[in-house]
């Protein structure tokens, strides 16, 4: 298992934690840097659009960034909305960006969730599209990377003629995988097509899914992969989760649960879009938030619930979140060194 750190560049409003926005890209693509150094796999980016936080709302400006400021490590998406993009403007920005890159881009793609619908209100896209908005996405993007000649596409959301891409990425094939992690036909519409999967994670509040949710995803994507004539270990697993090393977690609790509490409870046009999703009434404290007590882990807590939940079978690629709201890049630095240096030697074998 490889591990990377995930960004999403949010940058709340409020007086004690908001840095102007130069200020803030600037300390973030240092942080990148910094990253690299320490010796992880790769980066991501996230991207959300309207957002009280800015949650990158350029996601191929600031992955080209990323790119810049960086020589080896390998960059990539995690996740573009790919329902709010022409699939073959977007193709083309990717391509350049693998070129720019010198082959170093990941590409990870997703239909964007439910409670983030007032984004789709933005862009006027009709929601209930969203699946073959993604799929078509998928097929002619891949088109565009792969066919040599000019192709048509002719399909219920996008019908287009004499589609050609110049210059093609640097990578054949483009490393592409999408989000599968919550549904039977999520997972047949990747395994179908032989791509890499977005599994179940930890996601924004811990560091894994925990054992039982894990194995029961890993069992359905595995007889997924066999429904549709594939190897069930066919795929690169991409997954992600938060987890902050240090060796006092308590004294770091303390300091992060009001940034904590916003990233995960902040409200969106009277919406909650990430704790209405996980739990079935908003949390009026940090303390009831869904396993807050392993944000903070010590990096013998780290590696006990790695080898716990993951024993088994583990992902291909685990993303740490970078930061949280009020967190600064300097703090996340020491915490993703404790990390780097203390946890990630003693589950290589994962």
């Amino acid at each position: 298992m490889k591990f990377g750190v995930i960004y999403d560049l949010r940058n709340p409003p409020r007086e004690d934690w908001y840095q102007p926005w130069p200020e803030f890209y600037g300390a973030a693509f240092e942080h990148m840097q910094e990253v690299e150094g320490l010796g992880y796999h790769s980066i991501s980016l996230a991207e959300h659009h309207g957002d009280p936080d800015g949650f990158n709302p350029g996601l191929p400006v600031t992955l080209t960034a990323a790119v810049h400021h960086t020589n080896s490590i390998r960059i990539g998406t995690n996740i573009i909305q790919m329902p709010f993009y022409h699939p073959v403007m977007l193709a083309e920005q990717l391509a350049v960006i693998d070129i720019l890159s010198g082959g170093r881009l990941d590409v990870g793609l997703g239909q964007g969730g439910q409670t983030f619908d007032m984004e789709f209100a933005m862009f006027g896209v009709n929601p209930r599209l969203r699946p073959s908005l993604l799929e078509e996405g998928i097929d002619i993007m891949q088109r565009c990377w792969r066919d040599p000649e000019p192709f048509d596409f002719h399909g219920k959301r996008w019908d287009l003629e004499g589609v050609w891409l110049n210059p093609k990425p640097l990578q054949t094939p483009l490393p592409l995988w999408v989000v599968a992690a919550f549904s039977e036909k999520a997972m047949d519409r990747v395994a179908s097509r032989g791509l890499d999967v977005g599994a179940v994670g930890g996601m924004i509040l811990n560091l894994t899914p925990g054992s039982e949710v894990w194995q029961n995803w890993l069992s359905s994507w595995r007889e997924c992969c066999v429904r549709n004539g594939r190897d069930p270990n066919y795929a690169r697993i991409n997954t992600f989760g938060t987890c902050f090393v240090t060796d006092d977690p308590e004294r770091a609790w303390a300091k992060h649960r009001e940034g904590l509490f916003h990233s995960f409870n902040y409200r969106r046009q009277g919406i909650h879009p990430y704790s209405e999703v996980f739990m079935d009434a908003v949390p009026q404290t940090p303390e009831e938030m869904p396993g807050w007590e392993r944000v903070f882990q010590t990096s013998e807590q780290a590696i006990a619930e790695l080898r716990g939940t993951y024993s088994e079978g583990a992902p291909s690629e685990l993303h740490l979140v970078a930061t949280k709201a009020g967190m600064s890049f300097a703090e996340s630095a020491e915490y993703l060194r404790n990390f780097a240096e203390q946890v990630m030697p003693a589950v290589q074998d994962l």
